[in-house]
């Protein structure tokens, strides 16, 4: 954004009474003509409409009356800019028609308004120019053409035709002093609003000794803020024509809520704040902007630094969110919709605020607040114990959006300052007086950095050209001020120039965006990139003329004759021309014939001689040959006089380049092939011989608008004809010896040619010599990749940040060398003081791709996903997610890439979380494609117990005080929302409800506190802070509205949230919007994410909101079981529940069915959202459904006998069947209810201990019944009809006894004996059979009481032996080892079971009364010291590389890549850092002699 700095205020304005008008001939130039007459229509007080008097002000000139002191600020977007004369206050808006913007795509963009036409660095397109006055009203206008008279100091200048008086002189002393006073300003971009167009421009005057120090600023908070609300004044300014006539359109109401304005104060009181709204019109010919009129708002209570802040988007382009003013109060917002309007002030954050207060209380930390302004950024830097933290808060949303850790280097000397920019994806700060460090801004990672030796001290930094270079502003050797251009992706290179009239860059200078601005002494606007520009195509220009590259460049021309080739037999080959300038080389024999084994048959190919040079008996040879899809370079050293193992690659050709065209494998054909429309070289025989090819070929595009698809930046396409319904492109493609000699460009062709032979390697079917010779390029082509990652691998991390060269090499298989990129190789490993291996990173993880880029192009989609049709089909965006997903359906042997990723990736992830920003949001398609063993072994990793995250922060300012005052004796792991927003005092009427905006604990922990600590005298139990090693897990893409919550709507919330059924507001087809975290949980299938603390952590933060949505389904439930207990006691009792009251049991009857419905529905949603399959899988889901169906069917057979005029009164006799279901319905009832007990942590436990023990020993049970059912059968053959079989004995049951007459006292003998009864034959029917035979368990053997049958009985004693020996014993035994499995299973399903319930609860349409804060991308989370000990501890094991045991599973053969005899004499020139390479070896030899010397010392003191 705009450079805002610290300003003198040398002197103020003429004062102006509010009804002064001046006639124009009272001018000292009376002989002036203005344009137009502009009139002041009124004040208005907003708030109480009262009219203020109107005045005149006009277009006119003045005299310079102070020394001029301009200053100047920029847009953030770089395209206008307003200069500032603090010494005069006239300010100038202008257009900066330099201006940069960020191109998306170079190629769709012909032109740059760079002021071409020219080439001037200097502009003066000004939109309007006007003076103001002492209440930052504006005094007059001036003609945009007008340059004022420069000031004179000899001169006394009158002012209106009269000396300054001596209020005025006062005043002016008063402004000498620079430390009383100081000016700062800001513009904003062009806003748009209802097809007008406005420009916002502040000004405010800072009385530093109140704004910015602790000594005047008051406790009395409350105070200020009203008096801020309430401090301000509007004023609208409407030009007129040029008749005199007044514009038909109304003022603009762009105001702020306005008090009165106040008396006429003295000069030295005199501050605040301005904003002045211009709106512009365009030329009807889509020129330039002109001015059409302002609006001024004027803030009296407030002064500080001003900053216009703005987001951008796609579809409505760069808006203004908000206005801040900075001072040491803190950050005072004024958002803007319409209008401005003070809202809040937010604080700083706590160590910038404890700094202010301990250091700035008597001084100005004006200084001190600007050095953490950039952009739309306030960045904090903190030190501790050689790490530096920048913080990095995003005020657009006023919260931290990354933390960015780096440790210091004691050898730098340090610079004083901190110097940072922000490109789109970066950030960039100064380490040392001269180096640099780059950092992603979504992850925090290290990208890169760099020492400038050009440089001493770097002033300033600032990305340029689209965010691809980078320039360094300084001090350098010489006199002057230096500027370092730095390519950063495409070459590397650096430039520097050095211009020695540049001054005063501090206030005089304004960058943003790319674009850079400098204002001079006369008030001139120039820009330094053109300047830079214009002074380096010189420089250009003269080392040409120099050297006489303009003679070479004429000499690049074709004297190239044809000839055919010949095949290895010595046959003419009319398919492969060779050409070469017999002038040259009399003589050319191709080194290569043929070098695309893929291609079936013969094909043409043209070969070019570029060089042959003679040196005696060597002969060195470099061809060039283009075949059907690639174009190649060769290199050959041949010398008869030497062996062949003396010679370079033992003479044979090696390759030096190759490019393809990526053409898909269904469209290469001959009608495809690559054609030459051009080829030019130097003529001489040099192997630095310059030459120029421009091929170009057929294909068939996949874009609707070929103008849309993206391609190379180095390729050029154009629309040809439609053919069979397909758009045909013809494209083109340009190489020189620069692709090869630049190395950037030359290694992401090689990257592409792997991939383009990949796609072929499966056609080469079993032809033995072709796969030798593909093999044999592959070969070639990573060893040119593999030296350049090993000599530069700073270089090729950041081709991979531009150019994403990675996804390639997943692409193409190229397992070898992503465990180079990702591991190095065993000479590379370096060590630490504490013995760990240290490994130089050459891969960055990162979601956010360069702007305007897509991860996965059109023409790749069908190869990632396999099949066309296939209903998984997706589009990844990260590498992760492509290696994942394009390694689907194989054997883990041969998704070895997959496991190198996830090693490396946590493997760092103890340092920075950031490097996992890909695995959160790959994770689901782990799960989902069954990658078992990587995620069992991911989670076992120890990023997830060992954090140095936190070494720069205090723990104790992280966790929230209601944790640090409890003893946490009986805390496992308790999650927290970190407070990552800057905190405003803005106080809402439920923050009290959650204990917002203050530092206290709630009520309810104080209650837990008091009991916690009743009778206690144990002290607090150490606790360690830890943050789940997953950026975003458990953030969604589901769109969410903004909602204002007025009454209205708070009350059809209220309405909605009682008595209607939730939705599912992500349908089945858009569960890719859940979070990764609920979408693992939908595809998990074992018990290892949950033996983890961060699982443990997620489903902590998230339970609390899931169980209240359990508990309000509870709640209804427990209603409607209540009616219809109380419903069906009424029915059994015959009577009414209140005697005499038949509406109560109406109202019950109501209130039951709709619970009924609403449960029902709730039921049935969840049913369609989760499918049949999944819903029925949870065993409650199903309990659910019939502890609700159940009893409404038995209600609804009670409703029949229900009477309305005396309810159920007239039941004469209880029906058994009713009773039945009612008793029945309510055992279900109490069944649920015991069920719904697993929202609780303790009961949960013991309903999952059941579960387990049941679905373990299920399977027992049933082959338990199963022996039964065979016992059963078998007596209820043997006994079905015992009356009718001969041998079996029923044996009847007799009684004895005497029975004496009570009238004749008569004793008699009494023999009573039962008769068989068929009905009580239990193995008379087959149901019966089982059930006697179930009770054989309990030892109940009926059969031997009633039957006689030597079968029977051999029956009996078998199934006494299998049944209650064997089997009943084995159960008790089986039962006691399953419970132990429960009780160490138990929780994981404790966790698994709350994780679903979190999962699906995400999905629903969520009920809110208040706007919530959004979902945190990081959870932070306590627990016991020893329980991350101790987790840690039991899986140390485990710590192995996730992808070790694979490689030897897999046929994956280990590749080592090493130096070659053909490397010194390739046209790769890495001398510039052989002798770097040479001082590492020799480290890396001394290290490892120090090793082997402890070694051998240690050996001898043993012996």
């Amino acid at each position: 954004m705009s450079s805002i700095n610290e300003i003198r205020d040398k002197s103020f304005f003429n004062e102006t009474n509010s009804n002064y008008s001046k006639n124009i001939n009272d001018e000292k130039n009376s002989n002036i003509k203005f344009m137009n007459v502009i009139e002041n229509l009124h004040l208005t007080n907003l708030m109480n409409n009262n009219k203020v008097s109107n005045k005149k002000v006009s277009y006119g000139i003045d005299d310079t009356i102070y020394e001029e002191d301009y200053n100047i600020a920029i847009s953030q977007n770089g395209r206008f800019a307003v200069i500032f004369d603090s010494a005069n206050l006239r300010i100038k808006v202008i257009e900066n028609t330099d201006h940069r913007p960020f191109i998306y795509n170079k190629k769709k963009i012909d032109s740059r308004n760079m002021n071409e036409s020219n080439g001037s660095d200097k502009f003066n397109e000004v939109i309007t120019y006007f003076k103001i006055q002492n209440d930052f009203t504006i005094d007059k206008f001036y003609h945009n053409d007008l340059m004022p008279a420069p000031f004179n100091k000899e001169v006394d200048i009158n002012v209106g035709g009269s000396l300054r008086n001596d209020i005025e002189m006062e005043g002016k002393e008063n402004f000498k002093n620079d430390d009383k006073f100081k000016w700062s300003y800001d513009i904003s971009n062009m806003h748009n609003k209802n097809g007008k167009r406005y420009i916002f421009v502040a000004v405010s005057r800072i009385e530093v000794e109140k704004f910015m120090t602790g000594k005047m600023y008051g406790d009395n908070e409350y105070a200020k803020i009203s008096k801020i609300r309430n401090g301000c004044k509007s004023t609208v300014i409407q030009i007129k024509d040029g008749n005199g006539s007044a514009l038909s359109e109304k003022s603009i109401s762009i105001t702020i809520d306005m008090q009165p304005e106040k008396e006429k104060q003295k000069l030295d009181e005199i501050k605040g704040t301005c904003i002045y709204c211009i709106e512009l019109k365009r030329q009807k010919n889509g020129g330039d902007y002109i001015f059409k009129k302002v609006t001024c708002n004027y803030y009296s209570s407030i002064s500080g630094i001003c900053r216009f802040i703005e987001e951008y988007n796609k579809s409505t382009g760069s808006t203004v969110k908000r206005f801040i003013i900075l001072n040491f109060g803190g950050i005072y917002n004024f958002n803007f919709h319409n209008h401005f309007q003070f809202t809040e002030k937010f604080n700083y954050p706590k160590s910038v605020k404890r700094e202010l207060n301990y250091w700035y209380i008597t001084k100005s930390c004006m200084n001190r607040l600007l050095s953490c302004l950039c952009d739309k950024y306030f960045v904090v830097k903190q030190h501790k114990d050689n790490v530096e933290l920048f913080e990095v808060f995003d005020m657009i949303d006023m919260k931290l959006t990354t933390t960015v850790r780096s440790l210091n280097d004691i050898t730098v000397k340090e610079n004083r300052n901190n110097i940072f920019t922000f490109s789109k994806l970066q950030f960039c700060y100064t380490q040392g007086a001269n180096s640099i460090k780059l950092h992603y801004i979504e992850n925090g990672l290290k990208v890169a950095s760099k020492t400038f030796k050009e440089i001493e001290q770097i002033y300033s930094l600032e990305f340029i050209d689209s965010d691809e270079k980078l320039l360094l502003m300084g001090k350098g050797l010489e006199e002057g001020t230096k500027f370092v251009i730095w390519d950063i992706y495409n070459t590397g290179n650096v430039e520097t120039i050095t211009f020695s009239n540049m001054v005063k860059l501090g206030t005089r200078l304004a960058s943003t965006s790319g674009n850079i601005l400098q204002v001079d002494d006369e008030g001139n606007v120039r820009s330094v990139l053109k300047r830079i520009e214009n002074k380096l195509l010189k420089q250009k220009d003269k080392e040409k003329a120099e050297k006489g590259e303009n003679e070479v460049e004429k000499t690049m021309e074709s004297h190239m004759e044809r000839f055919i080739g010949t095949t290895l037999d010595g046959d003419p080959d009319k398919n492969h021309i060779i050409w070469f300038d017999k002038n040259v080389t009399p003589i050319f024999k191709p080194i290569v014939i043929n070098k695309e084994p893929w291609v079936l048959g013969d094909y043409e190919r043209n070969s070019y001689c570029i060089c042959q040079n003679k040196k005696g008996s060597e002969i060195e040879t470099l061809q060039l040959i283009v075949g059907r899809s690639t174009v190649q370079i060769w290199h050959q050293i041949q010398d008869d006089s030497k062996p062949d193992d003396d010679l370079p690659n033992k003479g044979e050709p090696f390759l030096e380049y190759i490019w393809a065209t990526g053409i898909p494998i269904d469209q290469e054909r001959e009608e495809t092939r690559l054609r030459i429309e051009k080829f030019v070289h130097e003529g001489s025989n040099d192997v630095s011989n310059d030459f120029y090819l421009k091929v170009y070929w057929y294909e068939r595009s996949l874009c609707e608008n070929i103008e849309e698809e993206e391609k190379d930046d180095d390729e050029e396409f154009n629309m040809v004809e439609h053919n069979e319904g397909a758009l045909v492109a013809k494209r083109e493609k340009v190489i020189s010896r620069k692709d090869i000699v630049d190395k950037i460009n030359a290694i992401r062709h090689a990257c592409k040619a792997l991939d383009h032979l990949n796609k072929r390697k499966k056609y080469l079917l079993s032809n033995y010599s072709k796969i030798q010779k593909f093999e044999e390029i592959v070969a070639y082509i990573e060893h040119i990749v593999w030296r350049f990652i090993k000599h530069d691998p700073d270089q090729f991390k950041l081709l991979n940040v531009r150019r994403n060269v990675m996804k390639i090499l997943i692409l193409g298989n190229c397992s070898h060398l992503i465990k180079f990129i990702l591991f190095g190789d065993d000479k590379e490993l370096k060590y630490n003081e504490e013995g760990k291996k240290v490994l130089e990173f050459r891969h960055v993880p990162r979601n956010k791709l360069w702007p305007g880029k897509k991860y996965i192009k059109d023409k790749e989609l069908d190869v990632i996903n396999n099949i066309k049709d296939d209903k998984d089909r997706m589009i990844p965006q990260n590498d992760l997610e492509l290696a994942i997903y394009h390694y689907k359906g194989r054997e883990l042997k041969d998704t070895i890439i997959v496991g190198y990723l996830l090693e490396y990736y946590s493997r760092h992830a103890t340092e920075n979380i950031g490097w996992m920003c890909t695995v959160s949001k790959a994770l689901p398609l782990l799960f989902k494609y069954n990658y078992d063993d990587y995620a069992k072994k991911l989670f076992r990793k120890e990023c997830f117990a060992d954090q140095d995250f936190f070494s720069t922060q205090d723990s104790f300012e992280i966790i929230p005080k209601k944790y640090l005052d409890r003893l946490n004796h009986d805390i496992k792991f308790r999650a927290f929302k970190p407070v990552l927003n800057l905190q405003s005092n803005k106080y809402r009427w439920y923050d009290r409800i959650f204990n917002r905006g203050n530092n206290e604990v709630s009520f309810k922990h104080k209650v837990y506190k008091f009991f916690e600590d009743f009778d206690n005298d144990l002290g607090k139990s150490p606790i360690a802070l830890r943050v789940v090693p997953l950026p975003r897990f458990t953030v969604n893409d589901i769109s969410k509205e903004k909602i204002d919550y007025n009454i209205f709507k708070i009350i059809l919330n209220l309405i909605w949230f009682i008595f209607i059924p939730r939705w599912y507001k992500v349908g089945r087809e858009d569960r890719d919007k859940l979070s990764p975290f609920s979408r693992v949980i939908r595809y998990e299938n074992n018990d290892d994410i949950f033996d983890n603390p961060s699982t443990e952590a997620i489903i902590d933060f998230h339970w609390k909101e899931a169980r209240n949505f359990s508990f309000l389904l509870l709640l209804r439930f427990l209603i409607f079981s209540i009616c219809f207990v109380l419903v069906s006691w009424a029915y059994c009792a015959h009577e009414n529940i209140i005697v005499g009251t038949h509406s109560f049991l109406a109202i019950l009857i109501v209130i039951f069915y709709y619970l009924a419905a609403y449960l029902l529905i709730t039921e049935f949603i969840q049913l369609y959202y989760n499918g049949p399959r999944d819903y029925f899988n949870n065993v409650f889901n199903g309990f659910d459904l019939i502890s609700l169906i159940f009893p409404t069917v038995v209600m609804t057979l009670l409703f029949k006998e229900y009477q309305v005029s005396n309810g159920f009164e007239s039941v004469q006799m209880t029906d058994p069947g009713l009773l039945t279901g009612i008793s029945f319905s309510i055992f279900v009832l109490w069944i649920e209810l015991i069920l719904y007990l697993r929202l609780t942590s303790n009961m949960a436990l013991y309903i999952n201990y059941f579960l387990y023990i049941f679905k373990t020993v299920f399977p027992f049970i049933l082959f338990m019944l199963i022996v039964i059912v065979a016992f059963a059968h078998t007596m209820f053959v043997l006994l079905r009809d015992p009356q009718d079989i001969d041998g079996i004995k029923i044996l009847h049951n007799s009684f004895s006894g005497n029975a004496v007459d009570p009238l004749t006292n008569e004793t008699f003998d009494v023999n009573i004996q039962s008769d068989f009864d068929p009905d009580d034959n239990p193995f008379s029917s087959f149901g019966s059979a089982i059930e006697a035979a179930y009770f054989w368990l309990s030892s109940n053997w009926v059969q031997k009481d009633q039957f006689k049958f030597w079968a029977s009985e051999v029956v009996t004693v078998v199934a006494s032996l299998f049944l209650v020996i064997i089997l009943q014993n084995m159960l008790i035994a089986f039962m006691g080892g399953v419970y132990e499995k429960a009780e160490t299973n138990g929780r994981q399903a404790l966790l698994r079971s709350r994780a679903r319930n979190i999962a699906d609860y995400e999905a629903l349409h969520h009920i809110h009364f208040w706007h919530v804060d959004p979902e945190p991308e990081y959870i932070y989370y306590i627990g016991q010291s020893k329980n991350f000990e101790e987790w840690y501890e039991m899986r140390k094991d485990d710590q192995k590389s996730i992808y070790e045991g694979f490689e030897h599973k897999s046929t994956f053969m280990r590749k080592i890549f090493k130096r070659t005899s053909y490397d010194k004499f390739s046209i790769w020139d890495y001398d510039h850092i052989k002798s770097k390479s040479m001082i590492e070896e020799i480290e890396d030899m001394r290290y490892e002699m120090n090793l082997i010397v402890e070694k051998l010392l240690s050996q001898i003191k043993q012996t």
